[in-house]
């Protein structure tokens, strides 16, 4: 079950490892689903970088099928463009740094700061329209993103 307020189950920016069973969960810096947010897939996690810092967490209960997003260049969904459905190093497409905006149309999608799953996170959600990144401190600054899949590990080792 999503909890909105850690403070009220006695664990507010007190979490430092975390095991997660089944379906991934977000876990975000403020309450209410909001701030910064880290994505924690099935697995163990002993030790983490951002320990003490959640105070809300939310599991992942969208459809991960048929993941899509479009990312543009500028705000307001302006500027160049470009439609993803699997993982992509941004790098790649000539793209890092450069989404200002974006357009999930399906699956739930997580965008890096860095390359290899790596910095910062923005997870984004089925039917989300993120017209600016500005305010979330994330503009220009996107290196890599993946759709969130059904059984994430198990694509990697087959």
């Amino acid at each position: 079950n999503n909890v909105n307020n850690l403070e009220k189950k006695g664990f507010n920016n007190t979490i430092s490892s975390l095991k997660v069973i089944g379906a991934p969960w977000v876990a975000y810096y403020d309450k209410n689903f909001t701030g910064k947010q880290r994505v924690f897939e099935e697995g163990e996690y002993a030790t983490l970088e951002d320990k003490g810092r959640f105070s809300s967490l939310k599991m992942i209960t969208d459809d991960l099928d048929d993941p899509e997003i479009q990312l543009f260049e500028h705000v307001d969904f302006q500027g160049r463009s470009v439609t993803l459905h699997r993982e992509t190093n941004l790098h790649n497409i000539d793209f890092s740094d450069t989404a200002s905006s974006h357009k999930v149309k399906g699956g739930v999608w997580v965008l890096y700061e860095h390359v290899n799953h790596q910095g910062d996170q923005l997870v984004s959600f089925p039917g989300d329209e993120v017209p600016s990144y500005v305010p979330l401190y994330f503009n220009d600054v996107a290196s890599h993103v993946r759709p969130l899949l059904n059984n994430f590990f198990g694509e990697l080792f087959n």
